[in-house]
């Protein structure tokens, strides 16, 4: 019994301390999250989820570098969902980096983890074309 309510209380705990740093997030509190997510990681380094979230913080702190670290951390989650967000948003990055080519793999395989991530579909539908469109211009350009 005991351990029991060690157990539902650690439970709570978690699911409290999560949603704290979720409310920082939505609420537009990127720097409060930022922090907040980097606390959670002092006690549990290998916290896949809390890389993810203080990955994305930082992403909307513009800190792109920092956010692309904790991305990569984050794929070494069992969690095939994180894995995909995680390889979405290197993907993003990436892109804005304009490294087309990798982007678009990178998109592709998170679409082979979720392949009803609509996000992830859209973003590697647009770029292929973009893509295509670049190299039938630039074999126009060596035509002339």
């Amino acid at each position: 019994m005991r351990f029991f309510t060690y157990y539902f209380i650690l439970l709570v705990n978690l699911i409290i301390a999560n949603d704290k740093g979720m409310e920082l997030f939505d609420s537009g509190n990127f720097k409060e999250a930022a922090e907040y997510y980097r606390s959670i990681l002092i006690e549990r380094v290998e916290d896949n989820a809390a890389s993810f979230s203080l990955g994305a913080s930082q992403y909307h702190l513009e800190d792109h570098a920092s956010a692309l670290k904790r991305f990569e951390q984050a794929l070494n989650s069992e969690d095939r969902m994180l894995q995909s967000k995680a390889l979405y948003n290197i993907a993003r990055i990436l892109q804005d980096q304009n490294e087309l080519d990798k982007s678009l793999s990178l998109y592709k395989k998170s679409l082979e983890l979720n392949p009803n991530d609509i996000d992830s579909k859209i973003n590697y539908e647009l770029l292929k074309r973009m893509i295509n469109k670049q190299d039938s211009q630039n074999q126009q350009n060596d035509q002339n």
